[in-house]
């Protein structure tokens, strides 16, 4: 004999049955991430970014990518992007790590303030049966990051904090890039002038500087190159620099290491192109030129006692004797001339398995050699840098990022090079691997 029974629950007793449920299952998804950091030692947050393709529209627009890095997968997870608070783009999450495009574009505002600014978007990492928010990030600038946590970062010494840099710095981008014919698509390796650059995070300048005159401290004939090929004026770029040490007491990095015209004085013996190049410097920037008696040792809070917060790097051994008191060692440049991703990610690898000690840059960007310019096999520096951004972005958030020093990007918009050093200075700081 079978007996039946039956009962009914009343919407009280049904709300808790289902607030037990949803809890338990979300108990369960934060579980996993938490094991899984104490399973490898990292105890990261799980990363989410978004990123300005290199790649530009007719229009001048740029489309939005979202990058994530997680430990773990959760069940559903999904990544979506809103403006404001309102969800417009969404996108399921099969895998650790990887990029998506959304479809929707950035146009730049024509101004960036100098103090912290939300340029409208948040990108969130979901779980969505339970609708939990695992990370979520804004597109924001970060101008005074170094001042902000000056708290944390001041014992940090200089050639000990991740830098994110910028490779051939001056060589930014005023036009469209439909107009970037063939020579100039592998002249153009930014999109946002060297201020913009500052007031988004970056703080070590690569910058190529030639002189076109036959006559001492002509400074208008001093200009910014890539390569053989002249992009504008060095006086520009200065001013730009100038205005952002002024608002600022973010320590800065110029790292002058190549001169490719005008330079070699065997041609002209009287022509004096350092010289030239030093006092100008000297005369726009002599305020804040931080002495070289600090060396590459000093902690930031010894660079902001003295209020002088300028490095220049200059790679000229007899300049270095001549101009002690204000030119500082060269950085390292390591530069791996690879023109596909696997061959920079097996230089990198060797790089890091025994890092340069004193002050050193990881050249994270491909190279165009000549042959493959003239044949544009490689089809310009944006689609270069698109092909590798996002994975340069995972590489420094792996134990890269707490081996390495200055971080060089071409398009670094397409990278989230800029949050990831912060995270890893935060963590150096603490001298702990796990996020605070």
């Amino acid at each position: 004999m079978t007996r039946s029974f039956s009962f009914k629950l009343n919407n009280s007793e049904l709300l808790f049955i289902r607030l037990f449920v949803l809890l338990t299952f979300r108990s369960s998804v934060w579980s996993q991430l938490e094991n899984a950091g104490q399973k490898d030692g990292t105890c990261r947050k799980p990363y989410v970014d978004i990123l300005v393709s290199p790649l530009v529209e007719k229009n001048g627009t740029s489309e939005l990518l979202l990058f994530w890095n997680v430990e773990t997968v959760v069940p559903d997870g999904w990544i979506v992007l809103k403006r404001g608070t309102t969800l417009i783009f969404k996108s399921p999450i099969n895998g650790t790590s990887g990029s998506v495009e959304t479809n929707h574009f950035y146009d730049s505002p024509d101004v960036y303030s100098f103090k912290k600014q939300y340029l409208g978007y948040n990108v969130e990492y979901i779980q969505n049966v339970t609708g939990a928010v695992l990370a979520t990030s804004s597109m924001e600038t970060n101008p005074t990051w170094m001042t902000d946590e000056a708290t944390l970062l001041g014992d940090l010494r200089i050639d000990n904090i991740f830098i994110p840099g910028t490779h051939d710095s001056g060589a930014y981008t005023g036009v469209l890039a439909d107009s970037e014919k063939r020579i100039e698509k592998y002249v153009i390796a930014q999109d946002e002038p060297v201020l913009n650059q500052l007031i988004f995070g970056i703080r070590s300048l690569d910058l190529r500087v030639s002189y076109y005159s036959v006559r001492n401290h002509d400074y208008d004939q001093l200009y910014i190159n890539h390569g053989v090929r002249g992009v504008r004026p060095l006086r520009e770029v200065v001013e730009q620099i100038k205005e952002f040490l002024e608002k600022t007491r973010e320590i800065l990095i110029l790292d002058f290491h190549q001169f490719p015209i005008g330079f070699s004085n065997f041609r002209i013996l009287h022509l004096k192109p350092h010289e030239t190049l030093i006092d100008y410097l000297l005369q726009e920037l002599g305020p804040f030129i931080a002495p070289p008696q600090l060396t590459w040792n000093a902690r930031l809070q010894d660079f902001w006692n003295l209020n002088k917060t300028l490095i220049l790097a200059y790679n000229n051994r007899k300049m270095l004797s001549k101009y002690s008191h204000i030119l500082w060692p060269p950085v390292h440049q390591k530069w791996g001339n690879a023109q596909e991703l696997s061959k920079l990610k097996e230089y990198m690898r060797n790089v890091f398995a025994n890092p340069p000690i004193g002050p050193w840059s990881a050249q994270a960007e491909l190279t165009a050699t000549g042959r493959k310019i003239i044949t544009d096999k490689l089809r310009g520096l944006r689609q270069m840098a698109a092909s590798i951004n996002t994975q340069v972005t995972e590489w420094f958030q792996s134990d890269w990022g707490a081996k390495c020093h200055i971080v060089t990007c071409d398009f670094f918009r397409s990278t989230g090079i800029v949050k990831t050093a912060i995270s890893w200075n935060l963590r150096r700081a603490t001298g702990d691997s796990c996020d605070l």
